[in-house]
């Protein structure tokens, strides 16, 4: 009897960019057992590590935990875990009986075959869980790791781990190594987070290490089963967090090369900030009615507080009917503009349908001097034109369909960048994303939670103030080569822009070139940069990181594969010609299959030899089918393999995410 384990992506996560940034959802392991009746018990979690290393933003994490049969009944541990929704996974492993099962990264349609051959033989249960059926006294390890990239929002860093394991553990332990080549400016450790809003605590975890020199730093947490239970009697139920920040002197960035592969990361400081034309364009349906309109209103009147003299502004609100504050054009954000905006904020009411595509072109016809000749007056060259868009829902009237949308909104729009927030879980985040990532911007989720208002305020914060725009970063030909995307709309302050590539035997210094507009004018910047080639084990050397680094020493070539991957079915979602795809998805295929990521044209899959059976002690726990379905755009699809009464039934998951960084 073959067991195996298959992960694999939906097939509708196609239609979704998964470069479009929204909240991170953090790792989350839990364990319990079922029993013969209604009474749930709980098996014994023995050990649950986190180890995550961070290189130059560049993340690997491992989380292992270990589960005991301690009764004298066979029982099913359920399992789950969530991921950063930005993640790869790159390797997943279940011990027991001193045997590892290693997952294999195949090819979906390769993945799908074992699957099918199971399910032919009544093996399959389709779960979005893990459930695997353990005999008494019987020890089960599972390890899974994650490579991500850190994104830089608001001036840092922020690495988030789960620890929710569902019970106090006797050894619980997370460890964190940092080392960036540029040096590390700043880094703390925050209160543990036990869910979205502010914590008023101060201090740091008890029992936190820290060990930092001025290129890496160390975090050790480990929590007596005491200090656990003073936090809850049901264990840790939080995520351990860290922000940081790294050193940037020269406008040009920070160039690293290993192993034939670079990465710059372009952050520049210092900039003056460029004024900006923004409307904002509100959903007032009626499904807007009470906490979130209230919330909508609260968080408008800081951000209209906090525009800069020097920007221009304009609200639309919508519902079937699209109200302008001041028609026709954008006006200067002075004290009087502001007073009176925040008196039409506060007048607004909820009711009727939601008619998105009137909305945007409205926006379209403030902003866009090609789509109004009467707001050219209002609109200068060195302004930013830009749309903030929030609905709670789909498109309910007028026009509804999402293609005539996103092409009446690209016609419209031009070189202006929407950025698009989705209301609660009953918006159309899907259209909203592609709305923003044709469109020059990015789509966030906005949590229903008492933090609402915060969620909004802290997006505008992130793009209240541009630094540049239409940045083009270039490298030489015969330097350079297979580099990922060098064209960006917006540089804003606290953010970071990141390209990789591979580069040219025997290059000694790379030349980079700028060029972009500011406050002021057209900026074309030129800079060679001396390549500091070294070998992994060298560069740990230097960051005095010592035995600190194991696995992710190839970072930046495997940085540079997590990008063009993501590039690569990204350029598949765009294309509209057949062959052109089928090019594109076979090229990101074979760059997952060679780096071991699953990735949306990859799957996941474990095969239990037949030779290894557990004991016949197992039959008393029946299987029955149930087939669930997600409308995530991680989601897997999870089997577990029932052999008959006498073996043991395998099943694991890894719970989806439903949303994209």
């Amino acid at each position: 009897i073959s067991l195996c384990l298959c992960l694999c992506f939906a097939s509708h996560i196609e239609k979704h960019n998964s470069s479009v940034g929204v909240e991170n959802i953090l790792s989350t392991w839990s364990f319990k057992s079922v029993g013969l009746g209604t009474k749930i018990t709980r098996l014994k979690i023995t050990d649950y590590h986190v180890h995550c290393t961070v290189m130059s933003r560049y993340a690997l994490t491992t989380v292992e935990s270990t589960v005991w049969n301690q009764f004298h009944l066979t029982k099913e541990a359920a399992f789950e875990v969530d991921l950063p929704a930005s993640a790869f996974i790159s390797n997943f492993t279940i011990t027991s009986g001193g045997k590892v099962y290693v997952a294999q990264v195949k090819e979906r349609a390769a993945a799908r075959k074992f699957y099918d051959a199971a399910k032919k033989h009544g093996k399959i249960t389709e779960k979005f869980r893990v459930v695997v059926s353990m005999p008494p006294a019987i020890h089960m390890s599972f390890s899974i790791s994650y490579e991500e990239l850190l994104t830089r929002r608001l001036g840092r860093y922020e690495l988030a781990l789960g620890l929710r394991p569902g019970q106090p553990v006797q050894n619980l332990s997370v460890d964190i190594t940092i080392a960036e080549q540029s040096g590390i400016s700043f880094m703390k450790v925050l209160p543990l987070r036990t869910s979205r809003l502010l914590s008023t605590e101060a201090e740091v975890p008890p029992s936190t290490q820290v060990q930092q020199n001025p290129y890496c730093a160390h975090i050790h947490y480990s929590p007596t089963l005491e200090q656990q239970r003073n936090l809850s009697p049901k264990g840790l139920n939080a995520d351990f967090v860290i922000q940081y920040d790294v050193e940037l002197k020269d406008l040009m960035g920070d160039i690293q090369v290993l192993d034939g592969y670079f990465v710059h990361y372009f952050a520049p400081r210092a900039l003056p900030v460029v004024s900006k034309d923004v409307i904002f364009v509100i959903d007032i349906s009626g499904s807007m009615i009470g906490n979130k309109i209230k919330q909508t209103k609260a968080a408008m009147s800081t951000i209209l507080d906090e525009l800069r003299e020097g920007d221009y502004f304009n609200l639309i609100t919508f519902s079937d009917k699209v109200h302008t504050w001041k028609k026709g054009r954008t006006v200067q954000a002075t004290k009087q503009n502001i007073q009176e905006a925040k008196e039409f904020v506060r007048k607004i009411s909820a009711e009727g349908w939601t008619n998105i595509n009137a909305a945007l072109l409205s926006a379209a016809h403030l902003v866009n001097p090609s789509s109004s000749s009467s707001a050219s007056h209002s609109l200068s060259p060195r302004r930013v034109p830009m749309i903030i868009f929030l609905t709670d829902g789909e498109a309910t009237i007028g026009v509804t369909a999402q293609d005539a949308i996103l092409h009446n909104a690209q016609s419209a729009l031009g070189s202006v960048s929407l950025f698009g927030l989705a209301f609660g879980d009953d918006a159309d985040f899907p259209l909203l994303k592609r709305l923003a990532l044709e469109n020059r911007g990015i789509a966030r989720m906005v949590f229903e939670d008492a933090d609402a208002a915060l969620q909004l305020k802290g997006f505008y914060d992130e793009v209240a103030s541009p630094l540049l725009s239409d940045i083009q970063l270039s490298y030489l030909e015969d330097q350079a080569y297979d580099v990922t995307r060098v064209l960006f709309p917006n540089y804003f302050q606290g953010s970071e822009l990141v390209v990789t590539g591979k580069i040219k035997s025997g290059v000694q210094e790379m030349q980079v070139s700028l060029t972009a507009n500011d406050s002021k004018q057209k900026l074309k910047v030129e800079s060679k940069a001396r390549l500091a080639k070294s070998k992994g084990n060298e560069t740990a050397t230097f960051l005095d990181c010592k035995g600190s680094l194991g696995g992710i020493y190839s970072f930046v070539q495997r940085l540079w594969a997590y990008f063009t991957i993501k590039e690569l079915l990204l350029a598949k979602i765009n294309s509209t010609d057949s062959l052109a795809q089928q090019l594109l998805a076979e090229k990101a295929t074979n760059l997952s299959l060679k780096y071991n990521f699953v990735t949306p044209v990859t799957s996941l899959v474990v095969v239990k030899p037949d030779t290894d059976k557990y004991p016949t002690s197992i039959s008393s726990i029946p299987t029955s089918p149930v087939t669930t379905t997600t409308e995530s755009v991680m989601s897997t699809v999870t089997q577990t393999f029932s052999a008959n009464p006498k073996t043991v039934s395998i099943a694991a998951f890894i719970k989806a995410t439903k949303k994209i960084l």
